[in-house]
């Protein structure tokens, strides 16, 4: 309907270029890449020469739709026709290539914009630094690192989370926590369940009651994410009284947990009536080993 509004009125209204960009964009919107694409062909025939934005809608049209190829071309040729990208276009490019494993080509990308002066920023970052922490090259994550303090781009919680995800071992936290210190950037709730769920997995006790108060002491949470970790990591290690006094714990402070939560909190209900229907002292439980939620001055406590 507005693009035949567009033509119908056109002999009234002489076409520009904002006016196609707005078609172009709702054939975009509206998935239609078959149209977007002959409505591009229609600006390229036209009087109206494309601008940032037109390539910026189809590019991000043509990415979406896995169409890498041609995004890339139509990338190059804003360079060499003058119109150079911004950085919305350039961190469009840098993600596809990235999601398509082609980092090679992403940095390139990130080169060409600093020789051009587009300043990349903090998403910029991110998607190398998600991408080359999967594939555990650290030595350039850590030289994009520093590129970005020098430039004063600072990472932000989501870069900090990568590096967090990428860790082996505990000794490898408290450097990054400190950097994430150092340039200012608070831990949010997300940074916190992360630690807690990577003490989990390593059975870091210590350091995961340390997080536990320090996330409540800073007002971050316990949240439904939270409880979430701590009932099923202490179910994996075969810990169904403390994963169950969580559970009752999440409950009575009014979180809805997610189903996964629920169908494995009905099937440890159901493993404890049948270790309690065994015969006395087979189905007993080592109690030093039992860590649960007590009430000290009114207050709920944790298992760790």
């Amino acid at each position: 309907m507005a693009e035949f509004l567009f033509h119908s009125k056109k002999n009234e209204f002489p076409p520009d270029i904002k006016s196609m960009n707005v078609i172009l964009n709702g054939w975009c919107v509206l998935g239609s890449l078959r149209e977007a694409k002959r409505f591009w062909n229609d600006i390229i025939t036209s009087k109206c020469k494309p601008d940032k934005f037109t390539y910026g809608i189809f590019i991000n049209s043509l990415t979406k739709a896995g169409k890498l190829s041609t995004a890339v071309k139509l990338f190059q040729a804003m360079w060499e026709k003058g119109c150079n990208p911004d950085v919305a276009i350039c961190n469009c490019i840098i993600d596809a290539l990235c999601f398509k494993k082609r980092i090679p080509e992403a940095l390139e990308v990130l080169r060409e914009m600093n020789e051009r002066d587009c300043q990349p920023d903090v998403a910029t970052y991110n998607s190398l630094i998600k991408h080359l922490c999967k594939i555990q090259r650290f030595e350039k994550v850590y030289e994009l690192l520093d590129d970005m303090e020098q430039k004063g781009c600072l990472p932000n919680a989501r870069t900090y989370g990568y590096l967090l995800k990428s860790t082996k071992k505990p000794e490898e936290v408290p450097g990054i926590l400190e950097r994430m210190e150092r340039n200012g950037c608070r831990m949010n709730s997300d940074c916190y369940n992360l630690i807690l769920k990577l003490y989990m997995d390593w059975g870091y006790e210590l350091k995961l009651r340390s997080t536990l108060d320090e996330m409540e002491r800073n007002g971050m949470g316990p949240d439904q994410r939270t409880y979430t970790i701590m009932i099923h990591g202490l179910y994996d290690k075969g810990r169904m009284d403390d994963a169950l006094s969580y559970f009752k714990q999440m409950t009575l402070m009014g979180m809805v947990p997610e189903p996964r939560t629920t169908l494995l909190v009905n099937a440890m209900n159901i493993k404890l009536k049948e270790r309690e229907a065994e015969p006395e002292g087979k189905g007993a439980r080592n109690k030093a080993d039992s860590i649960r939620p007590s009430t000290r001055r009114g207050k709920k406590k944790r298992a760790f």
